[in-house]
This record gives C-alpha cells, sequence and structure tokens, in this order.
C-alpha cells in the first residue's frame, strides 16, 4: 500500500501538476485521464507481455512492437516532465486510433480493430469533448465507408476486404457508428448538466465566501469597537475619579469646618453633594470592574461546587441578616475563568437575595445539566420577580428597576451578560412577579477551542 500510494502521488504530480480546485468540467476530464493512465499502466503487463511472446511466436512482428509501443507510450504519459495534459490527452487518443487501424489493415482482426475504434470514441468524449468525439466520428465513418466500398469495387488490394461482404460490412459498421453517436450523445448531455452544476455550485461558493468575509469584517470591526469602548469606558472612569474625590474632599470639610456659619439649607446641600458624590464613585467603580472584565483572564478547570462554597463564606453576613438558604447539588467541573465565574455567580445570589419579599424566607437554589455541547446553569429564587416586558433590559448596562426600593447601580446583571458571553455562551431569565425568577446561562464546552479561534 506504501508504494501503491507513492505511485498514485507521482503520477499526480507529473499529470495533474498543481491543479487548482474544481472550476469547470475540465477539472473533472482530467481527473478521469489520470485514472485511465494510473490503472492502464498498472494492469497493461497482463496483456502486453503475453502479447509479445505470442506475436514473437506467430510471427507478427507488428504486433509485438506496436505492444512494446504501447508500454513505452504509457510510461511516457505516466512519467515525463514536461508534457502538457492536453498534450498527453492527444498523444493517448492518436496511439489508440493507431492500434485501432493497425488490427484492421495489418492483421485483419477487424472485430478487435472496430471495438478499438468504439473505445477511441468513448475515450475522447471522457477526456476531451463531444466536438473531438464526433470529429473522430466523422473521420472513421469516411474511412470505414471508403473500406466499405473498396470491398465492392477492388480499388486497392487491401487484406481487410478480402473474403468480406459489403452487405454484412456496412451492417457493423453503421451500427457501431450509430453506437458511438447515441453514447458521445447521451454523455454530453451529462456532461453538460455536469458542467451547469459545477457552475452554479462555483458561484454559490464564492457568494457563501464573500458573505463569510463580510461577517469576518464586521466581526472584526465590532470586536474592535468594543474594544475602543472599553477603553473609553476605563479611561473615563479613572480620569473622573480623580476630581470626584477632590468634590467629597470639600464638602466634606465645608461641612465639619463652616458647619455653625452655614443655613441649615445649605448644610443640606452640601450633604447632597457629597452623597451624589460617593454614589458617582460607585457608579464609576463599578464601571471600571464591567470595562475590566475579561482582560487578562486565565482559563483553568474548577470545581463549580467549591465556588459556591466559597460564595456561602464571603456571603455570609448577607445570608445571615436576611435568613436565606442557598441549596444547590450536583454541580460539575468545568474549564472557564474562575475569577470572572465566581463573580456571575456571587452577583446572581447577591440578587436573588436582595429582591426578597418581605414576608418570605429567600431561597437560592443551583442547578447545572450537561448537554451536547455545554453546561447549562440554572439560579432560582422565590423572590419578587421580574415583569416579562424587563426581561431582556434587565442585562443592560445602568438598567435599574426598583431604582426607589432598592440600592445599586445598574451594573449587576451586565456583568452576569459579558461574563457568560467571556464563557461562549447565553444568559436568560424565566420570571413571574412575586413568584420568583429563574436565571439560565450556558458555558460552552468547546472555551479551549473558541479562545484559539480568537
Amino acid at each position: 500500500m506504501k508504494y501503491w500510494g507513492e505511485y498514485k502521488i507521482r503520477l499526480a504530480k507529473t499529470i495533474l501538476g498543481q491543479q487548482k480546485a474544481i472550476q469547470n468540467l475540465s477539472y473533472y476530464r482530467n481527473q478521469l485521464f489520470y485514472y485511465i493512465v494510473l490503472y492502464t499502466l498498472v494492469f497493461s503487463p497482463i496483456a502486453i507481455v503475453p502479447g509479445i511472446f505470442a506475436s514473437y511466436q506467430t510471427g507478427f512482428i507488428n504486433l509485438a512492437i506496436l505492444n512494446a509501443l504501447t508500454f513505452l507510450i504509457l510510461l511516457v504519459l505516466a512519467f515525463i516532465k514536461p508534457i502538457k495534459i492536453e498534450t498527453r490527452k492527444l498523444i493517448l487518443v492518436s496511439f489508440l486510433f493507431i492500434i485501432s487501424w493497425t488490427l484492421l489493415f495489418e492483421l485483419k482482426l477487424e472485430g478487435p480493430g472496430l471495438m478499438y475504434l468504439f473505445t477511441v470514441t468513448i475515450v475522447t468524449c471522457l477526456i476531451h469533448s463531444g466536438k473531438v468525439a464526433y470529429l473522430l466520428i466523422l473521420i472513421n465513418s469516411i474511412i470505414l465507408s471508403l473500406i466499405g466500398l473498396n470491398i465492392e469495387f477492388q480499388w486497392l488490394s487491401l487484406a481487410i476486404s478480402e473474403g468480406q461482404s459489403i452487405t454484412t460490412w456496412f451492417g457493423v459498421v453503421v451500427n457501431l457508428i450509430f453506437l458511438s453517436i447515441i453514447i458521445v450523445a447521451c454523455f454530453e448531455v451529462i456532461f453538460k448538466k455536469l458542467e451547469k452544476i459545477i457552475i452554479q455550485q462555483r458561484q454559490l461558493n464564492e457568494i457563501v465566501n464573500q458573505d463569510n468575509q463580510k461577517m469576518l469584517d464586521a466581526q472584526k470591526v465590532l470586536k474592535e469597537k468594543n474594544e475602543e469602548l472599553n477603553q473609553f469606558a476605563h479611561t473615563i472612569a479613572h480620569d473622573l475619579k480623580e476630581p470626584l474625590r477632590s468634590m467629597q474632599a470639600f464638602a466634606h470639610l465645608t461641612i465639619s469646618k463652616y458647619k455653625e456659619s452655614i443655613p441649615e439649607k445649605g448644610q443640606e446641600f452640601l450633604t447632597h453633594i457629597q452623597t451624589s458624590s460617593e454614589r458617582m464613585a460607585l457608579l464609576l467603580d463599578s464601571l471600571l470592574n464591567y470595562a475590566q472584565i475579561g482582560k487578562g483572564k486565565q482559563m483553568s478547570a474548577f470545581s463549580v461546587k467549591e465556588l459556591v462554597k466559597e460564595l456561602e463564606r464571603d456571603l455570609s453576613q448577607l445570608i445571615e441578616e436576611n435568613e436565606a438558604k442557598v441549596i444547590y447539588n450536583g454541580l460539575p467541573e468545568i474549564v472557564g475563568y474562575e475569577i470572572e465565574f465566581k463573580q456571575l455567580l456571587q452577583n446572581l445570589i447577591a440578587n436573588a437575595i436582595k429582591f426578597k419579599k418581605d414576608e418570605e424566607d429567600i431561597e437560592v437554589k443551583i442547578e447545572a445539566n450537561e448537554k451536547d455541547q455545554h453546561w447549562e446553569f440554572l439560579v432560582a429564587d422565590n423572590g419578587i420577580g421580574i415583569d416579562p416586558k424587563y426581561k431582556e433590559k434587565i442585562f443592560t448596562i445602568f438598567h435599574r428597576l426598583h431604582k426607589d426600593k432598592f440600592p445599586g447601580t445598574g451594573l449587576g446583571l451586565a456583568n452576569c451578560k459579558k461574563i457568560v458571553e467571556i464563557h461562549g455562551g447565553k444568559i436568560w431569565v424565566d420570571s413571574e412577579p412575586e413568584v420568583g425568577s429563574t436565571f439560565i446561562f450556558t458555558i460552552s464546552k468547546n472555551l479551549e477551542n473558541s479562545v484559539k479561534n480568537e
């Protein structure tokens, strides 16, 4: 098998060269020619060697020479460089044509000779074109008709004309020509339809490639814009923090130093400035954290169960104050970004506890389901729930549903969405007001491949 593979590769390089991808019917015609030479060269000694020996023993020296030349021509077609493939095809067809007429004229073997002529026609149609095959049929028809007339009128003394009947001759020849025309016509119909399909496929591939390139370009632009946006958010948040600190400091200093001389209304204004600046500082910190999500992330294998245990310790005060229960079981080990994933679960658990009903203890259930291509996680609670019309808006940056009742920055769920997306997943919520919410998100199992492709 090793030598057979090397033989095929060498012939392909010699005959086909650096053939381009499928463009038209010529590709398949060239492939057919390659396989004809490939298998004919291998199996031809089975016929040629005995043929040479038999021809020599019976005195048919011409046939022995023809057999030897056949093998030599096949070697030339298979291994000699550089010869264009169309020239190789012409050599093959011409030599088959010579063999046919040698059998007819020299050896009076009209049966094999006529079959060779028929074979030459079919091979020509396969590796060249219908036009060339029809031309060959016309040439054969003229020569065979002249031989038939010579049988009747004996213009020339030809070995093939001896003992022949014109009726039998033309009966055989006409059927052979008719059969050749029918087969070539059928092949042409098939090839034309095949070429039409090839052209349509190429056009479709071009359209798909163009669309894919547009998509890749759009993804590249989107990635660049997201990076610019994150950098802009980071810069703005960082640059605003310094004047904000000054505002807080001067408001605090003014209140503490000039409290007696400032009217009550003025003190109220200063306190409002101080409170607002503190909230602004919190928003800027949250915005900085949002911009930093995914930066310098490190992927590793970790246990989700152990992460939840850590979060129970980290959030122990919040859990105890609200008499909350965190229930989980069967959580898997996954590959992802551990720090970011922990932040994701922390946000969802903290939100579930924060948005609890006044008269009912809060329960947070965490589950995981394994799918073919991803993990599906569910974080469910029995809190106040979410109006269905806000199911998508809650994941947008700075969006808050209960501004007056619950504190926050409006970035918690936006952070969750961004963390899930860097894990190749999606996040959504199923909720019913006054019943509870279930946040569902997926984590890709092929995250390593996704990272390599970025």
